[in-house]
């Protein structure tokens, strides 16, 4: 994370938590009931609006518009680095799709390498085997990998 994220978060979070100080301060003080009045849709589905009268608790109508509120600052303080790790993620999706193309016209771009390495040391025929003459393994190339030689005087390990 970025030196501006973690002061962002930092500065988010510290209002986030002076929030938290205030809402606790208000809700002591407003002990208090209030009354709500609500116009709702008639019980029979007649076109007209019932009003009716709820008694509330003054906390409990502020405690649910503070935990609104803290629900949309949380979605808020977490947006910049959801949008930075989806930005992430499409970059890396590109250079491993970039990565899969060239893997993909590999066989193609070889033959081409190939024909133009054939013409440069003057081959006629680019289709011919690296090893035209050898019918099996050389005694050379077994000694090479037989894995043990022999040791001469003055080798060192």
């Amino acid at each position: 994370m970025s030196l501006l994220g973690k002061v962002y978060l930092l500065v988010s979070l510290i209002l986030l938590a002076l929030g938290l100080v205030w809402t606790l301060v208000t809700l002591g003080a407003n002990t208090g009931w209030v009354e709500v009045v609500l116009y709702l849709p008639a019980a029979d589905l007649a076109p007209s609006f019932v009003r009716r009268r709820f008694e509330v608790h003054a906390a409990a109508l502020l405690a649910g518009w503070v935990a609104t509120a803290a629900l949309l600052a949380v979605a808020a303080i977490r947006a910049p680095f959801r949008i930075r790790s989806a930005a992430i993620a499409q970059r890396r999706t590109r250079e491993l799709e970039r990565e899969v193309l060239e893997l993909r016209t590999l066989p193609l771009r070889q033959e081409d390498e190939d024909e133009l390495l054939a013409r440069e040391a003057h081959l006629s025929d680019t289709r011919r085997p690296v090893m035209l003459g050898v019918s099996g393994p050389s005694t050379a190339a077994t000694r090479s990998w037989s894995g043990s030689q022999p040791r001469r005087e003055g080798d060192v390990g």
